[in-house]
């Protein structure tokens, strides 16, 4: 969170009146004064990360949901999408193949087992 507090305090000097909405995974993230402001004016739950911290945040599935929202109360906002680095991208892909090529009618316990063990080792080593 340290880096994504180190981008929002840069994107809010150089324009205060914006609220950023961070995608992080599967959510987007709004940050201190800017989920302060999200959560009096549309009701989002915030949650204290830190002391330097407090968020409130969405579901990426419901971002038309929230923008029409934010759009009606008047509220500046701006999308920020952290991309997944390449590399990550690449070794997903790979993960995600492994088990695509899975013949499930011809594998064993002990094999599937094997697999999982083994697509969990190589998420660990991603993040």
């Amino acid at each position: 969170m340290s880096k994504l507090l180190r981008q929002y305090n840069e994107l809010k000097a150089k324009d205060k009146e914006k609220v950023y909405l961070f995608r992080v995974g599967i959510f987007y993230n709004i940050l201190n004064e800017d989920a302060r402001l999200v959560s009096k004016e549309i009701g989002l739950k915030l949650t204290d990360l830190s002391p330097e911290i407090i968020k409130c945040g969405f579901p990426v599935a419901k971002l038309e949901k929230y923008t029409n929202i934010l759009k009606a109360h008047n509220i500046n906002y701006e999308i920020v999408s952290n991309p997944t680095p390449s590399s990550q991208n690449s070794s997903y892909d790979n993960i995600i193949n492994k088990i695509l090529d899975i013949d499930l009618n011809n594998t064993t316990f002990k094999e599937a087992f094997d697999i999982l063990y083994n697509i969990q080792q190589k998420l660990k080593n991603i993040q």
